[in-house]
């Protein structure tokens, strides 16, 4: 049965439609729609006369526009896809926190273990590796907490050494890539007394820090 094509202009819902298209492999009508989002897209006849289609997905789509996943700002939806086994689906023009634009996915966007441009992300990889490694603000704390001697060190304590071109005990400290001299002394006693001293200001201000930031 034959019937009149679709006028151009004719709206379904967000649709617009723009100029009749080749048939499907089926033989069916399809048209070719501006949404009111911007957007084109091929639609079959039979889905806009019966309401199953009103728009190119948008419908169906959460507006991101304006939201923050991760280091991510969410700009604008554009015009380019990404696929997804089969299909593709819409990217989103974003803003990372660096000032780079970088373009995701839905699904991207809300695992904030990637929602960040391609230059932030090597940088979040080895700052986790660094968390799981127990860093903290660029100390590792099961160091500053360690208290066994290295295996050179004849002292016994940990950052005390015996110096036997002076015939006198040295006590240092190493933190946050820094290494402190705490002076030489006499005896050992005075040494490690000298590095106790230190532990309890550096590493004692540093956990204090540390734990202030929890609270």
């Amino acid at each position: 049965m034959n019937h009149e094509s679709l006028t151009p202009g004719t709206r379904f819902g967000r649709l617009r439609v723009q100029k009749e298209l080749a048939k499907d492999k089926n033989g069916k009508r399809r048209y070719l729609c501006l949404c009111d989002c911007g957007k084109e897209t091929a639609v079959l006849e039979n889905n806009l006369n019966k309401g199953h289609t009103k728009s190119c997905g948008c419908l169906k789509r959460q507006d991101l526009v304006g939201m923050r996943f991760g280091r991510l700002t969410v700009i604008a939806l554009s015009d380019k896809r990404a696929p997804r086994g089969k299909r593709s689906v819409p990217l989103w023009e974003c803003r990372c926190d660096c000032g780079n634009i970088t373009y995701k996915a839905t699904d991207i966007l809300k695992n904030t273990e990637v929602s960040m441009c391609s230059d932030c992300a090597p940088l979040y990889a080895a700052k986790k590796m660094r968390e799981n490694a127990g860093y903290v603000g660029g100390t590792q704390l099961s160091r500053i907490q360690n208290t066994k001697p290295d295996s050179n060190n004849a002292s016994g304590i940990r950052g005390v050494y015996y110096d036997p071109r002076s015939g006198k005990y040295r006590a240092r400290l190493r933190f946050q890539k820094k290494l402190l001299n705490l002076g030489s002394y006499e005896n050992l006693e005075d040494a490690v007394k000298a590095r106790k001293e230190a532990e309890n200001r550096y590493f004692g201000e540093f956990l204090d820090s540390i734990a202030k930031q929890g609270t």
